[in-house]
């Protein structure tokens, strides 16, 4: 076991951005707020619960010990070179967290070893106190943000940019994807590795879809959208004694009235009884398998829970776009940096969320319980316990703590055990 007689629980927690930093191109030596505690003092923010960015240089004082000028801090957040950094230093949180990943909920499937899997979506957050209004209204800050369901890391695509729809209220999430570079939606993935993106009906537009799988080998899934004209092209056979197929109704060869040949597969939920028809660009794997992914993108916006109702991220510190997409990714950069403390704490301490488990495992029975009750064969799949889909209060509240008094690791863990096992009664 290391040695952590000299280490405090902040230490341990940044120790993943000192890493990033150590390798990363954009690294500056600054005659001001250097990078490692620019980094660190608005990844407190995003942890800390104070709506003020004044209020929170106030208080950054206290904590970080040392004096941040407004004006100094607040032009770092517009600094196109400081969210380049940023963006390299998440990068690198992220592969620090994939390769300490041990409980993805895809491991035991080999038809998904080549398939990188993530959840995307919309989120929406009040706009800064001096934004100026769009045609005539101020509208909120929307962001774009991208979950690996492998692993729970989190990725920022863009900021939306109303301004570029005219007089529209705000940006479509397909005019966003459409706009960014592909490679920005393979999420850093290797040449040759497959990237399943799912999302919600907004992304539909089949002319994309099949760009993005032939050229960068992007495949999409979501729901159908009624009343869309798809003809019916083959119905080819599925595994009907594989039980992650329990539920499937029908695996179809659909195309579209574009000329484009999809997926469509309809599966009703055993525990719940409700009926999806779902519609993808990918033709190979097992429909009950991709119904669990689907289903698995509800982890996205238990994140964005989290960011909203437990670090309290719901207004945006500023009207600048660079600034915008800094915030966002600050709050991406502490969820990882949360997931690794998480998974530090279990691996090197043997201290885990068990209440969290407890609470899945009882959800799992009761899904069990309610298919058996209406006739419908169980899918092992969504039943299966798996890890929590974000962090407890308690847990967070420790990490305030803990790094507002510079709390020694040794005694931070001992604090954290109880708080894990069970609620504060």
């Amino acid at each position: 076991m290391r040695d952590y007689s000299q280490s405090t629980l902040r230490e341990e927690f940044f120790k993943p951005v000192e890493r990033a930093l150590e390798s990363a191109e954009n690294n500056r030596k600054c005659a001001g707020l250097d990078d490692f505690s620019f980094v660190q003092t608005w990844v407190l923010r995003a942890l800390e619960m104070i709506d003020s960015g004044r209020g929170w240089l106030q208080k950054v004082r206290s904590i970080l010990n040392s004096f941040i000028s407004i004006s100094a801090s607040f032009r770092t957040l517009r600094s196109e070179r400081r969210l380049s950094i940023l963006e390299e230093v998440n990068n690198s949180v992220i592969s620090q967290n994939n390769a300490a990943a041990g409980d993805d909920p895809f491991r035991d499937h080999r038809e998904l070893d080549n398939f990188a899997i993530y959840a995307a979506d919309g989120h929406y957050q009040a706009c800064s106190a001096h934004e100026e209004p769009n045609q005539g209204k101020k509208r909120p800050t929307g962001h774009f943000f991208a979950a690996n369901l492998r692993t729970h890391s989190m990725h920022h695509l863009d900021v939306a940019r109303p301004d570029t729809m005219c007089k529209k209220k705000g940006e479509h999430d397909m005019h966003v994807l459409k706009r960014l570079d592909p490679e920005k939606l393979r999420m850093g993935e290797p040449k040759g590795r497959k990237v399943i993106i799912s999302y919600d009906p907004a992304v539909i537009d089949f002319i994309q879809w099949r760009k993005w799988k032939k050229c960068k080998g992007i495949y999409i899934f979501t729901q159908e959208k009624q009343n869309m004209a798809l003809t019916i092209i083959g119905e080819p056979e599925f595994d009907t004694a594989d039980a992650r197929n329990n539920g499937v109704e029908s695996d179809q060869f659909v195309a579209s009235s574009n000329g484009v040949n999809l997926r469509r597969i309809k599966y009703t939920d055993p525990a719940t009884g409700k009926t999806y028809s779902f519609i993808t660009n990918e033709m190979t794997l097992p429909p009950g398998l991709l119904a669990y992914i689907y289903k698995k993108r509800w982890d996205i916006e238990k994140i964005f829970d989290e960011m909203k109702n437990k670090l309290h991220e719901k207004k945006a510190w500023s009207k600048n776009p660079t600034a915008q997409c800094q915030q966002a990714i600050f709050q991406c950069l502490c969820h990882n940096l949360m997931l690794i403390m998480e998974r530090k704490l279990e691996r090197e301490e043997g201290v885990y969320e068990e209440k969290s488990r407890h609470k899945k495992k009882q959800r799992a029975q009761q899904d069990i319980r309610q298919a058996k009750e209406a006739g419908r064969p169980e899918n092992p799949l969504p039943i299966k316990v798996h890890r929590a889909t974000q962090r407890s209060l308690q847990f967070i509240r420790w990490l305030r703590d803990g790094i507002a008094l510079q709390t020694s690791w040794r005694r931070a863990v001992t604090q954290i055990g109880p708080l894990m096992q069970k609620y504060l009664a």
